[in-house]
């Protein structure tokens, strides 16, 4: 009788233990990370068909390319970099002039490097003058540019599907990526990301390996990306805003917003990492608008 007694009790401490445990499992499934954007302000529209911002930390103002007239492909001379506030307040709308149709850009010290059809331009930071323009051979539509730590200069070609790199002022092929139309391209320390315009993925990039991972699915059109503390927002030229969960790796974005109805497009995006402030160029809206990230 006794020893029935203990097999009793043994059994059901187990199944209190086992019922905890599943317990503990729920409680631990993972919780859903919601972003949410509020428009703050938008520029006076006089940037004309504004493609690419950047924010500059140091002198605590926002580079935009703009293309000017179009067809992005023509060799007009009409494209410029204009410099803005972080309030919105166009600074300088001809900074630098007589470029083709410049699109994505990025700085390392003083140079500013932008991406224009089929050549890389070198502009001096200090006074906005050209100092250098790297043709890149063979190339059809270099789009967006990044830059890691080390200087190294990244640069895609959206539509013969290739990512070049420039290392002192010399250009190289890094990867072919046929059939993935890489327009966004963001650097990080171990890797790159790119958004494929025509798949819709968000890929991430081994450096040394060159090994690609998709981390979100569902951004077609997928043009800027830009890293936030959850992980990533990536926009769709057509006009969307996307979140990438970097807890969820190879799931669905999630849609945060969707301006196609009104015919505004939604371009290279940048980030004021510090104020978490994303800014959105509007194509051929010809404005920049800022939307604070909750």
């Amino acid at each position: 009788m006794k020893y029935a007694t203990l097999l009793l009790v043994i059994s059901f401490v187990v199944l209190s233990a086992c019922k905890q445990n599943k317990k503990e499992v729920i409680a631990q499934a993972p919780i859903k990370t919601e972003i949410v954007l509020t428009k703050l302000w938008e520029t006076d529209t006089l940037l004309k068909t504004c493609e690419a911002v950047r924010y500059d930390k140091a002198k605590g103002v926002i580079y935009v390319s703009n293309i000017g007239g179009v067809p992005p492909t023509e060799k007009d001379g009409d494209g410029s970099m204009s410099i803005i506030s972080t309030e919105g307040e166009i600074l300088n709308q001809n900074w630098t002039s007589g470029l083709n149709a410049p699109k994505g850009a990025q700085f390392y010290n003083t140079k500013l490097y932008v991406a224009d059809i089929d050549d890389i331009i070198k502009i001096d930071m200090t006074s906005g003058a050209v100092e250098k323009r790297i043709h890149v051979e063979n190339s059809i539509f270099l789009n967006d540019v990044d830059i890691d730590r080390n200087g190294d200069v990244y640069i895609t070609d959206s539509r013969d599907s290739k990512v070049y790199k420039l290392v002192n002022d010399e250009v190289s092929l890094w990867l072919d990526m046929d059939g993935v139309n890489p327009n966004g391209i963001l650097a990080e320390k171990d890797r790159i990301l790119v958004a494929s315009y025509s798949k819709g993925d968000l890929i991430a990039i081994n450096k040394k390996t060159k090994a690609r991972t998709v981390i979100a699915t569902g951004i077609v059109g997928g043009d800027g990306i830009v890293a936030i503390k959850e992980g990533y927002i990536v926009s769709t030229w057509p006009g969307e805003l996307f979140f990438v969960d970097k807890m969820k790796p190879g799931a669905a974005a999630t849609k945060l917003l969707d301006t196609k109805d009104v015919k505004l497009n939604a371009a290279d995006i940048g980030i004021i990492p510090e104020k978490n402030i994303l800014l959105v160029p509007t194509f051929f809206g010809n404005k920049v608008v800022a939307y604070q990230i909750n």
